[in-house]
């Protein structure tokens, strides 16, 4: 080969290092750095004169550089190619002295000079960052299961626990009327409101767990936040002192009252987080005029007056970083399996729903602040005073089917409804209440089914009876309306109620349909192709 042809493949060479995607370096036996390529200039930021005849631990950080020379020196020894990627997980230090995630390629080659060592470096900072976004997702995919989880345990210990509370309720009320020594009506009445505050518990959990419609209406806010700070009383630990300033609240505000004392229960629990040797939680409210400028730095806000609700706490506080990711989904600062990093962005979504906004004051040491600002109702909205009920109103002998497959339930309702005048057959097998539509497609005035039942649910024990041709109206009462679309469900029954139902609704929904101001049952042909849920 003749020198030209030498130089040839020698410049060729030198434009292929050059040009090479991945960092070159090539080292002598000592360590020292004798070839450096383009792209090591790049990816370290020193010149190639700056390296060149440096020992290769000026690349490492140091806290590696003693293990890199043994390692270098082991490699020498017994040289042997390694792929890119194989051991450890390795990084770079740039001469800004930042750290850089790397592979790392060995190829021994042996010349007229002796052995050297080629390293290939490639910079892997961009695949890191999609693993951990990849990561990351993950772990909010966890959690969102979690929560369905949750959703699905909630939504069956609610049908279950309404089932309990509508015994409990059911009965006392009859008993009420029989009863004539005033303590123990006293008693009775206790016994009514724990049943009661325990039907509200239910509404919460569902609520946390599953996002449900707001009801917003016109809210007595004192009222929810001075209920609200009751129950932070018996949760919190008593080194945590509460205080309310509620002189400067407006009375109303427009909003759901279960999700705004949700809210301000995870606002009250981050804060005790905060607070772990104890502390002052203060919670504030007061009328705020949100002016035009004010309102063009909040999208979706408008002028005019809102409710400005203040939850203060005198705990660690947080740093900008921390604070500037406060409401994002699934941001916690607790360790792994003591957080989901739910509890603000959950009130962050409250706030939003309501047409209001929220933002966090804080600084380390100096305590943290949420304000929400929440819309107030239209000048001459009142909330819908309430309505004494007349007599309540009695049945003239019709015959209604009731089903529940609770035999206390099943019990309890056909004596409500006997009280009141009707003639009830009563039966906890959906399978026999068909079979009794079937047989006797007139015998009956109003079906009352429960929802869940086994073999048969309450939609599907509609569905098969309008098949069947039946006119009848339906009640469906249910504990668990999130198992099932109710425009789908208004078209086999007309009506949906909650359970428990107090003695006066049931009494008003039944003569209500019995006279004809519902359907699909009397006054409107129910629809023959209704699917079964």
């Amino acid at each position: 080969m003749g020198e030209g042809t030498e130089r040839t493949l020698d410049v060729r060479l030198r434009a292929a290092v050059e040009s090479a995607p991945s960092g070159l370096l090539m080292l002598a036996p000592d360590g020292r750095i004798v070839l450096v390529n383009r792209e090591v200039e790049r990816l370290f930021g020193y010149s190639r004169e700056e390296l060149l005849g440096q020992p290769v631990e000026v690349l490492v950080p140091d806290r590696y550089r003693e293990r890199h020379r043994q390692d270098r020196r082991a490699f020498f020894s017994d040289p042997r190619a390694r792929a890119m990627g194989a051991g450890r997980e390795l990084f770079g230090v740039r001469k800004d002295g930042s750290e850089v995630p790397v592979e790392i390629g060995l190829t021994p080659v042996v010349t007229d000079e002796g052995l050297f060592v080629i390293s290939s470096i490639v910079d892997i900072s961009a695949r890191k960052a999609a693993e951990a976004d990849r990561r990351q997702l993950e772990e909010q995919l966890r959690q969102v299961q979690k929560m369905e989880a949750v959703g699905r345990l909630a939504g069956g210990v609610a049908h279950d626990f309404n089932n309990v509370l509508a015994t409990v309720l059911g009965f006392a009320e009859l008993l009420r009327d029989a009863i004539r020594d005033p303590r123990l009506a006293a008693d009775l009445e206790q016994i009514e409101r724990a049943a009661q505050h325990g039907r509200e518990l239910v509404d919460r959990i569902l609520r946390f767990a599953r996002r449900q419609d707001l009801e917003k209406r016109p809210l007595d806010l004192p009222g929810v936040i001075a209920d609200t700070a009751g129950l932070l009383r018996r949760t919190l630990p008593a080194s945590i002192e509460i205080r309310t300033a509620l002189a400067s609240a407006p009375s109303r505000v427009l909003g759901d009252a279960v999700s705004l004392q949700q809210a301000l229960v995870n606002l009250a629990t981050n804060a005790a987080h905060a607070m772990p040797l104890g502390g002052r939680l203060e919670i504030t409210a007061e009328t705020f005029y949100a002016r035009d400028h004010f309102a063009r730095m909040h999208p979706g806000l408008r002028e005019g007056r809102y409710a400005l609700v203040r939850v203060r706490d005198s705990g660690q506080g947080m740093d900008e970083e921390t604070r500037a990711r406060a409401l994002e989904p699934f941001f916690t600062t607790k360790p792994p399996g003591e957080g989901s990093g739910l509890g603000l962005s959950i009130v962050h979504g409250i706030v939003q729903d309501h047409g209001g906004v929220l933002w966090i004051e804080s600084e380390p040491a100096h305590g943290t602040t949420v304000s929400c600002l929440l819309p107030l109702p239209d000048d001459g909205l009142e909330a819908p005073e309430a309505t004494e009920r007349s007599e309540t109103p009695r049945g003239r002998g019709e015959r209604i089917l009731f089903v529940d497959d609770e035999p206390a339930l099943a019990t309890l309702g056909r004596r409500r409804l006997e009280a009141l005048g009707y003639r009830v057959e009563a039966t906890g097998d959906p399978q026999e209440a068909l079979a009794w539509l079937e047989a006797r497609p007139a015998a009956f005035d109003l079906l009352i089914t429960d929802y869940s039942m086994p073999g048969l649910n309450g939609l599907e024990l509609a569905a098969r009876a309008r098949r069947q041709g039946t006119d009848l109206p339906i009640l469906l009462l249910t504990g668990y309306t999130e198992a099932f679309s109710e425009s789908s469900a208004e078209r086999v029954v007309s009506r949906i109620a909650r359970k428990p139902i107090a003695a006066i609704d049931l009494a008003i929904a039944v003569r209500e349909l019995l006279d004809g101001a519902s359907g699909p049952g009397r006054g409107e042909a129910a629809d023959p192709r209704a699917p079964e849920p």
